[in-house]
Formats: structure tokens, C-alpha cells, sequence
């Protein structure tokens, strides 16, 4: 019996046969990253925060503040957080951090004061203040059971529809039940994000602020449920 002879590909069949083996190729690969992916475990806001800001005047110093800090902060669930343990582990990436603050709920007690700060900041406009994690790396080389989590940050800030990198040093903390603090303090500048420090004219003249100001805060986290 004659044996069937095979006949060689066209160009056209070799070409679907190589696109058909880059698409298995490219499938393969995500179908591996995605079994291979750690699992997050996501820390979203809790009631107890606070976030203060303080500067300085022609008069006297100042301070503003808000209870109201939302967002959230994902880790990947191999990154033992947990501040009642001694060790130290590697922080292989950063995680994914957003924080968001209503404008009009940053308040000093003082209507006058309260207007005066909320126009500077174009409060009707942009209502939010943002913070968005880029970078984070453990800042301490040993530390004991129960001691904070130090951590050295950078980051951008959004504030009157202006974006700027903001570093800073934070720590965790265990906090009640299974909640967790975080807390940080860093000195920016109005002029950032292009605001004016305010100058609000009064009976006996024009008072002047500072363009540098404090920003302290204790923001406190669970996770998700």
C-alpha cells in the first residue's frame, strides 16, 4: 500500500498556528500568576480617628481637625501584621493605601475661622482631600513583642485639586478588639497645592498665616468582614 504523503503548510496556516500557540502562551501565563497570586486582606476605616492640622498666625498659633477619616489599606495576607509579635518580616511590596477626607468636616470650632479656611481650600469645588501609598519600607532593624510597627512612606497628597509627594514616618499599633492604628506626622506647605495661606482682615487690621503647617493624625482600622 502507497503511504500518504503530507503535505507541508501554507504561510497562511503557519501563520494561525503561531498566533493560536502565543494566545495558549499568553494564557498560560496569566492562568499561573493568578495561582500563584497571594490573597489580600483588606483594613477599612473605623470610628476614633483623628486628623489635626496646626500652624501659625501674625496673632497666634492654630489648630483645625476632623474625626472623619475614611478609606482603606490592603496588604497582602503573607505579610504577618500583627504588632503583638516580635519579628521583623520583609516587606516585599507596598500596600495598596487610599485615604479620604471630607474638606467641610475639617473644623476649628469658629464659624468666621471655619469659612475662612473651607474658601482657601476651594471647599465647594473640590470636596476631598486624598491620600494615595507609593512606597513603604520597615524602618526599624529589631523591635520587641507589642512594640509599634515603624514604617518610613512616601506618598502623594490631593488638596485643592493639586497633587504632591508628602513622606513621612507611620507606625501600627494594636488597638482594641481587632483594630489597628495607624499613626503619622508630617509638616507640608499651602503653597503645595496652591493655596493662599488665608490673611482674613479683622477690626484692628490683617492677620497673616504661616504657609507651613503640621499634620498629625491617628487613623484606626479593622479588617473587613
Amino acid at each position: 500500500m502507497e503511504r500518504e504523503r503530507i503535505q507541508p503548510l501554507n504561510r497562511v496556516q503557519m501563520k494561525n498556528i503561531i498566533q493560536l500557540a502565543r494566545v495558549l502562551s499568553a494564557a498560560a501565563v496569566i492562568a499561573f500568576a493568578a495561582q500563584t497570586r497571594a490573597e489580600t486582606v483588606t483594613y477599612s476605616a473605623k470610628t476614633g480617628s483623628l486628623l489635626k492640622i496646626s500652624g501659625t498666625s501674625s496673632v497666634h498659633d492654630w489648630e483645625v481637625k476632623t474625626r472623619l477619616i475614611g478609606g482603606k489599606m490592603e496588604w497582602d495576607s503573607s505579610f504577618p501584621l500583627d504588632p503583638l509579635k516580635a519579628e521583623l518580616p520583609k516587606l516585599t511590596e507596598a500596600p495598596k493605601v487610599s485615604v479620604i477626607i471630607p474638606v467641610r468636616n475639617i473644623e476649628s470650632g469658629k464659624q468666621r475661622m471655619n469659612e475662612v479656611m473651607h474658601g482657601a481650600l476651594n471647599a465647594q469645588k473640590h470636596k476631598y482631600a486624598r491620600y494615595s501609598l507609593k512606597e513603604m519600607k520597615l524602618a526599624e532593624t529589631k523591635r520587641k513583642a507589642g512594640d509599634p510597627l515603624v514604617f518610613d512612606t512616601k506618598g502623594t497628597l490631593s488638596v485643592n485639586g493639586k497633587t504632591a509627594p508628602v513622606s513621612m514616618q507611620i507606625s501600627i499599633t494594636k488597638a482594641e478588639g481587632d483594630k489597628l492604628e495607624v499613626s503619622g506626622k508630617t509638616k507640608i506647605k499651602m503653597s503645595q497645592f496652591g493655596v493662599v495661606p488665608p490673611a482674613p482682615k479683622i477690626a484692628l487690621g490683617l492677620i497673616t498665616t504661616g504657609d507651613e503647617v503640621s499634620v498629625e493624625f491617628n487613623w484606626f482600622v479593622a479588617p473587613k468582614k
